[in-house]
């Protein structure tokens, strides 16, 4: 009896073209490693992202640390002179002092004093946590094509006047501490003075605190100095 040799069962090929194994098997090993892949990789990134954020949390603790108290804006002195008047009271005689300023309260600020501020020295003063990423990204890809300028807020501006140690602003070698710690102290500052009373706390303590030029520190003393206006609700535009 002749016995016929067995035929071998042809792969047949799949919808693409290609050949699969017999009895519609496939490759097992190769679809478990396109699957095992991108899991490894989801993996890695869940890996690398809880380094960085602990790696985050423990920078920002350690820089914190000596930090003053946000709070200490309520107790900010601004120097000033000291005015002499006559025995009514009513005429100025003599001022004393090295610095020409007068605090001012917020309902003392005009709109158009605070729109200009805020739209020279930070767009996004009212809205931002105290420091502006985009500002600072921007300012670093400007830096990059030669173009320097300056990234930091209004809340910035003042920590590093008046809420930083004077030792490390001034010390040219430790900028980028500096750096943090304001963006730090900024963070902080914005959340102990929250809300839309808490930016006018903020505005106004730098507009008190701010230095214009002609031995003028603070607004008033600018808009006397510079307009002879002693009502700041006189300033306009022209």
């Amino acid at each position: 009896m002749q016995t016929r040799p067995a035929r071998r069962q042809a792969r047949r090929p799949d919808a693409d073209g290609r050949r699969g194994l017999p009895n519609g098997r496939t490759g097992g090993s190769a679809g478990r490693a396109s699957v095992a892949f991108p899991l490894f990789l989801f993996t890695a990134f869940l890996a690398l992202a809880a380094v960085g954020f602990v790696g985050a949390v423990g920078a920002y603790a350690a820089l914190s640390r000596g930090l003053d108290d946000p709070r200490g804006l309520e107790e900010l002195q601004f120097n000033s002179q000291s005015v002499i008047y006559d025995r009514t009271g009513e005429v100025e005689l003599a001022r004393f002092g090295s610095e020409t300023r007068e605090e001012v309260a917020f309902e003392e600020i005009p709109a158009i004093l605070l729109d200009a501020t805020t739209a020279v020295e930070d767009k996004t003063f009212w809205t931002n946590t105290g420091f502006d990423p985009l500002g600072i990204a921007a300012a670093l890809r400007d830096s990059l094509r030669g173009d320097a300028r300056g990234a930091s807020t209004i809340t910035q501006q003042l920590v590093r006047q008046r809420l930083l140690d004077p030792d490390l602003v001034r010390d040219s070698d430790r900028t980028p501490e500096r750096k943090l710690k304001e963006i730090i102290q900024s963070i902080r500052i914005t959340q102990a003075y929250p809300a839309v009373e808490g930016k006018q706390r903020i505005i106004t303590a730098y507009l008190n605190q701010n230095y214009y030029g002609n031995n003028s520190y603070g607004v008033k003393a600018a808009a006397r100095g510079y307009f002879g206006l002693d009502d700041l609700s006189q300033l306009t535009l022209a």
